[in-house]
């Protein structure tokens, strides 16, 4: 009887685990495309300014 709950106890822990190991892969796969998205959102607001201070410059030689 003690050995069947001291298996049913090591299972329990190896899924419990198993499942803390999942959540921190997936944490970490979040965490890399929130740091990609705002990489991708400080490019584009570097472009947009570009694009308005080349257009600035345009209307100021017209």
């Amino acid at each position: 009887m003690a050995e069947q709950n001291t298996q049913s106890l090591d299972a329990a822990v190896e899924e419990t685990i198993e499942l803390a190991l999942q959540a921190i892969e997936q944490t970490r796969a979040e965490i890399a495309r929130s740091q990609a998205l705002s990489q991708a959102e400080a490019d584009l607001a570097q472009t947009i300014e570009r694009m308005v201070d080349d257009h600035d410059g345009c209307a100021h030689e017209q």
